[in-house]
């Protein structure tokens, strides 16, 4: 058991070496740190309000309450952790007592497999859903094109039954959109130069815009020449970081991608896509990987949240948060190779 002792701030003081092994810090370079480093915010994860909750009861905490929590190591990796809160009095006051506890690898799968159901009970009740829809919406349009008939093109009228016809695919848009997203991803991993797929990503991105270009700055070091994941897959993330920084920022300004492995030895790269925008607030950041959230007047809010899923589906992480610089920085982390 990993066990810290932090002040009712969440500023940790103390660690036993089962911590330092597990996260792969020195005590010395834990101590001042803010627990909630160790147990950072995800607003990609179901278990948002258990973060949420978790820092509250820093000030407060109910002894036995167990919170399930994703745990960062120092080379970026999570894992899945049960963490309970114990107030102690130490001779430097009120203190609070952390005992953290990995769970198994049977616990972990078990909690995927909760997802897993979640994602296909959500599936099956699109897909019903789609269906009687898609009837509904065929006899809409019908009707649509009798009234038509009736009507003098280029009318104004006939330019309202135009935007009842969009309105109609924009809902079944949405309704596959929603089934594509909780359908199961199934990887075709491929050994591939995660530089020349990030070249090739942007290039078929720039090509297909409409109208100005942003500038794009990319850097890979040398040791993201083989990389195992699926291509088509990853491209998809790609694109949607890409459209994402444009819409924060815009064509004036220069999208950055970097692409480095992380601390030798841990076998884990790192992609960092940052716009030069206004940043995130809280409430965003804190939302922004949640299914059907988003800031825009049209869209359904699942692009980030495939992100997300496939990005996990390769054993890696995605976050977001603001660039001291300026802007928004999304970092993914994810194995170089995949372990069969």
């Amino acid at each position: 058991m990993a066990i810290f002792v932090s002040s009712p701030a969440g500023i940790i003081h103390v660690v036993n070496p089962v911590a330092e092994r597990w996260f792969g810090y020195e005590e010395s370079e834990l101590a001042g740190r803010q627990l909630e480093q160790l147990f950072p915010e995800d607003a990609s994860s179901d278990n948002m309000s258990q973060y949420l909750c978790f820092l509250s009861h820093l000030r407060a905490p109910e002894p036995g309450k167990e919170w399930w929590l994703s745990a960062r190591r120092r080379n970026g990796t999570d894992f899945l952790a049960k963490v309970t809160l114990h107030p102690i009095t130490t001779i430097d006051g009120e203190m609070r007592l952390a005992n953290v506890v990995k769970l198994s690898d049977h616990e972990s799968r078990t909690e995927k497999h909760v997802q897993r159901e979640r994602l296909a009970a959500v599936s099956q009740m699109v897909s019903g859903l789609s269906h009687e829809s898609r009837n509904a919406m065929q006899r809409a349009e019908s009707c649509l094109d009798l009234l038509e008939m009736d009507l003098v093109e280029d009318s104004e009228t006939h330019q309202l039954t135009n935007r009842i016809r969009e309105a109609l695919h924009s809902i079944h848009r949405t309704y596959e959109d929603v089934r594509e997203y909780a359908a199961p991803i199934i990887l075709k991993r491929s050994s591939v130069d995660l530089r020349w797929l990030i070249r090739a990503v942007t290039d078929q991105w720039s090509r297909e815009r409409r109208g100005e270009t942003p500038k794009l700055h990319i850097e890979c070091d040398a040791f993201c020449d083989s990389v195992s994941l699926d291509v088509d897959r990853f491209g998809v993330v790609l694109r949607h970081l890409l459209e994402n920084a444009l819409q924060a920022s815009s064509v004036y300004q220069t999208i950055e991608i970097r692409c480095r492995r992380l601390d030798s030895g841990t076998g884990m790269l790192q992609i960092c896509v940052r716009d030069h925008g206004s940043g995130l607030d809280e409430a965003v950041k804190r939302c922004l990987f949640e299914p059907f959230f988003t800031t825009k007047q049209q869209g359904t809010g699942l692009g980030l949240a495939v992100c997300r899923r496939i990005i996990e589906a390769h054993e890696g992480n995605i976050d977001a948060s603001n660039h001291p610089g300026g802007g928004t920085v999304v970092r993914i982390r994810f194995p170089q190779l995949y372990a069969n």
